[in-house]
């Protein structure tokens, strides 16, 4: 029983990390930014035809930690980022949930990497809705 449980293990763990972290989600937009201490990162968002900003930046990086502020739909919130995997990214809900949708719409804020050179944090944000459209665009930094 154990020797069939390793075998069938074995098979879909191949399966699985074949297709990528991000396959089973499908991510509505995908964008990475560089930003320098308390440099702004401004996002335009527009869902079920209403606009709104998401903006975040850093203000303190020490003992591995990045300090994040972040505001979206006018209300700030503060966290703090770790390259450790459960602890390098933030949650925000954009909007309740489709009646017939599994997830509710969200975007995800990842802390890619830190150089200690230029001293300048590496972010991805993805943003994700199963059901509506989502229309996002990065305002500031100017995209190259």
């Amino acid at each position: 029983m154990n020797k069939l449980f390793l075998v069938l293990f074995t098979c879909f763990s191949f399966v699985f990390a074949a297709d990528g972290e991000d396959s089973a989600i499908n991510w509505n937009y995908r964008n990475q930014v560089e930003l320098k201490k308390d440099e702004l990162a401004r996002y335009t968002l527009a869902i079920d035809d209403k606009i709104y900003n998401l903006d975040f930046r850093w203000t303190l990086f020490v003992n591995e930690g990045l300090v994040m502020l972040y505001k979206f739909n006018k209300f700030p919130y503060q966290n703090i980022l770790y390259k450790d995997y459960k602890l390098k990214s933030f949650k925000i809900k954009l909007k309740n949930r489709a009646e017939n949708a599994f997830y509710e719409p969200y975007a995800l804020i990842v802390f890619e990497d830190f150089d200690t050179k230029t001293k300048k944090a590496k972010f991805t944000v993805l943003l994700m809705d199963e059901k509506r459209a989502i229309q996002a665009e990065r305002v500031l930094p100017k995209a190259d």
